[in-house]
């Protein structure tokens, strides 16, 4: 049932224990998937970071979801999911439920830049710095605008970034981005046997809670045993009624801030005039950040949570 079936959140809430699933492309949910204190919920991190990194994983542990601050005024870094696994290769995975509008991919960057500098200390070899990953699930397409005339462009679920030269030569494989668009991933239902496990993967997090998906979703549990412990999870976490309410408040949100973002589009376009419409459409759209913030904080959104949506550095936040 979409969200304006129900008529307030303690409705919406009332879902839990029902059988409903939580629905995991929104962060909340995804990272309660993966981040409990059980044997389903650590089978699950296993199998999507073996599938996302391509390596067995050994070990697996929970680390701190903050980046480090380096300095005063550097921008906070927050993670859904860190961790490090192998004793010593590191990774942090995000949800992205909706598009912000922005190039995700100088985000992905710079959060990759930060997990790698987490780790090395003072005085140690170079050859120590870790090998690093940063998994982002897009429930949407990256970069649509440009590639809707590309001629060479192929849609694809799974998208794997590093350092190379123009002719592919590596560098250090240090740096890894992976991206997942669920939307892709509609086309890969039909071939569960032959798809790799991370676009498997993508098959469940974007039809998992689908009541019309139930036999997709049995025949994927039935070929991976990691898949099939994150059903179990996924049910688990579906009784907690503040999850459910989490989930709403952040669907709610979200649309309040589409519909904010556009309002403000189209009054900064109006106010823009000969030379001055970019500065018009700035102002529309700094005005939009600003009753964003404002909004997430009446919905209990964290500090954090609000600079990674608006782009607004916590000091601003803090003021409001």
């Amino acid at each position: 049932m979409d969200i304006i079936d129900f008529e307030n959140e303690n409705d919406y809430a009332s879902q839990a224990g029902s059988g409903a699933l939580l629905n995991p492309r929104v962060d909340s949910t995804f990272k309660a998937l993966f981040t409990q204190p059980t044997e389903e919920s650590r089978a699950a991190l296993k199998s999507f970071l073996e599938a996302a990194t391509e390596k067995p994983i050994k070990s697996v542990s929970l680390t701190s979801n903050d980046a480090v601050v380096e300095f005063s005024g550097q921008r906070n870094v927050s993670y859904d999911v860190a961790c490090i696994f192998n004793d010593g290769l590191s990774a942090e995975i995000e949800m992205q439920a909706f598009n912000q509008k922005y190039d995700y991919g100088k985000r992905a960057e710079y959060q990759v830049a930060r997990l790698e500098t987490t780790y090395l200390r003072k005085g140690e070899s170079w050859l120590k710095a870790p090998t690093v990953y940063q998994i982002s699930v897009l429930n949407f397409g990256y970069k649509p605008w440009q590639r809707k005339n590309d001629e060479n462009y192929k849609a694809t679920t799974v998208s794997r970034y590093a350092m190379r030269t123009k002719d592919g030569r590596e560098l250090s494989n240090s740096l890894n981005i992976v991206f997942v668009e669920l939307p892709n991933a509609a086309a890969l239902e039909k071939s569960l046997e032959s798809n790799t496990l991370l676009e498997n993967w993508a098959v469940f997090l974007r039809d998992a809670d689908n009541p019309k998906k139930v036999d997709i979703i049995k025949k994927l549990t039935m070929k991976e045993e990691g898949i099939m412990q994150a059903q179990k999870s996924l049910s688990s976490i579906s009784s907690s009624r503040e999850l459910w309410l989490a989930q709403y408040r952040q669907e709610i949100f979200e649309r309040d801030r589409i519909s904010s973002m556009e309002a403000a589009q189209k009054e900064g376009l109006e106010m823009g005039y000969e030379k001055g419409m970019e500065r018009g459409i700035e102002k529309g759209i700094e005005k939009n950040r600003i009753e964003t913030a404002l909004s997430a904080l009446k919905l209990g959104l964290s500090i954090e949570q609000i600079s990674t949506i608006t782009g607004l550095p916590r000091s601003e936040i803090e003021k409001l």
